[in-house]
């Protein structure tokens, strides 16, 4: 999708951000990682992660909670699935499967946020204080 940078408080309705993992190991603390990913749940964000090699990614298949949301450690259940992982040796030699399933869930994730929150855009620094980005340098994705 086209991205375009804007600078200003908010996004406009319709745009998110996408977080890319690349990564050839496990996760060394899951629940900061899932308490994280239920916090970022409210938020207009898909993660996208991509195993490489031949390492046990359960961790990271629990964490693309297509089937049971994520629940962090204060018992809160996450409000979306924001999490895509794709484990690139099962694609491998097959680029286009490999972008096509990277990609899957963002439409839904992007529509689902879009529905609870009533289509109203974010503000970036009520709704992620923790963000610690100059003015300048907020990208928005915009899908076409």
């Amino acid at each position: 999708a086209p991205c375009r940078k804007r600078k200003g408080d908010g996004l406009v309705i319709g745009n998110g951000q996408v977080l890319l993992i690349v990564t050839d190991g496990c996760i060394t603390d899951k629940s900061a990682t899932v308490d994280a990913l239920v916090k970022a749940s409210h938020l207009p964000l898909s993660v996208i992660i991509v195993g490489v090699g031949d390492e046990d990614f359960s961790d990271m298949s629990f964490l693309d909670a297509d089937t049971e949301p994520l629940v962090d450690g204060d018992g809160n259940k996450a409000v979306r699935d924001i999490v895509q992982f794709v484990p690139f040796r099962e694609f491998k030699g097959h680029g286009s499967l490999l972008a096509a399933q990277v990609l899957r869930e963002l439409p839904s994730q992007l529509l689902q946020y879009q529905a609870l929150n009533a289509n109203k855009p974010p503000s970036w620094k009520e709704d992620m204080p923790w963000l610690e980005l100059p003015e300048d340098s907020v990208w928005a994705f915009r899908a076409t």
